[in-house]
């Protein structure tokens, strides 16, 4: 192959680089194959996640009886974590099914590496990419993955390597537990990893009955999270009815959760640029009567949502 050639390779696969690790990340956070409607070291994470609480239970007294959980590289602490999860232990649950679930694919990179390479791609390249509609030079796109990067170097940055380590359906097993005792993330985050183990048509259809409950545990779960207070349920709601229609695509749905988390405190800290984002991708209002139908419905569930009832 000549020197040239060779280099022109070379040139391209570095300018693909980010632009795939970006396609990814956004892909695993934000999007991910549609899942079945119905049809006939920890510490950074610990620190960068939002508050969770057992369900029923104030923020302050959980808080007060949660120990802290081991520290150090993921693959060191993980036999403390799973014997902590089998005694009862929410929390360490949840970082199993958390850290399994999120960060298998996940390659550590600098933030200041990573948008010099998103930036030297957008000026070099010819390859316009689109993520969600939009090319790489968005800005509000440019907002989502850096937001994206943020939480899972917060999430995965101390993991290390867990390729050889993990099965399809490690974490949703442990995020069941969590649930199971309690565990207000751990319901919201249920659905997004329900279904990893099964992961064409044919293995849905030939777990059909396994695939109903699972679809039943992550409402019921969803639900419980919700009356708890957790405003992610609230998201998680909008993103089951609409671009992971798992319970079934309903764009008004979809639309009213999306704004009743906007106006929690949740929603509020959420960069601008995100949730502009967020909101394209379970698609506008067809006309002034759904738009109207949709600020009655979401209201309806904002209130709900306060009032620590279920929606209706």
């Amino acid at each position: 192959m000549e020197p040239s050639t060779r280099k022109r390779r070379a040139s391209a696969f570095w300018i693909a680089a980010p632009l795939l690790f970006a396609a990814g990340l956004a892909g695993w956070w934000m999007w991910g194959r549609e899942r079945p409607a119905e049809r006939g070291s920890g510490a950074d994470a610990q620190a960068a996640a939002e508050p969770s609480t057992l369900a029923g239970t104030s923020a302050p007294a959980a808080a007060s009886r949660q120990t802290p959980l081991p520290q150090g590289r993921f693959q060191d602490i993980r036999a403390d974590l799973e014997a902590r999860a089998r005694a009862g232990d929410a929390q360490a649950a949840y970082r199993l099914g958390e850290v399994l679930g999120r960060c298998r694919n996940y390659q550590p990179m600098p933030g200041g590496e990573f948008t010099g390479m998103l930036a030297r791609a957008m000026v070099k390249s010819n390859v316009h990419l689109r993520i969600g509609g939009r090319t790489l030079d968005d800005p509000q796109l440019l907002d989502v993955m850096l937001y994206l990067k943020d939480k899972a170097d917060a999430i995965c940055g101390d993991v290390g390597d867990l390729s050889a380590s993990t099965r399809a359906g490690d974490a949703r097993a442990w995020l069941e537990l969590a649930a199971e005792q309690g565990h207000t993330r751990a319901m919201v985050d249920y659905g997004e990893l329900a279904f990893e183990d099964l992961p064409s048509d044919g293995d849905l259809l030939d777990h059909a009955a396994e695939v109903a409950r699972r679809r039943e545990l992550a409402r019921a779960y969803l639900h419980r999270a919700f009356q708890a207070g957790e405003p992610e349920a609230l998201l998680a709601l909008a993103s089951a009815h609409g671009n992971k229609p798992y319970l079934g695509r309903d764009t008004t749905q979809a639309l009213a959760y999306f704004k009743a988390y906007r106006a929690t405190d949740a929603g509020s800290r959420m960069p601008a640029g995100v949730l502009s984002f967020i909101e394209q991708q379970l698609a506008a209002p067809d006309d002034a009567t759904q738009a109207a139908d949709v600020e009655r419905r979401a209201a309806q569930i904002l209130q709900a949502f306060q009032q620590r009832r279920a929606p209706r």
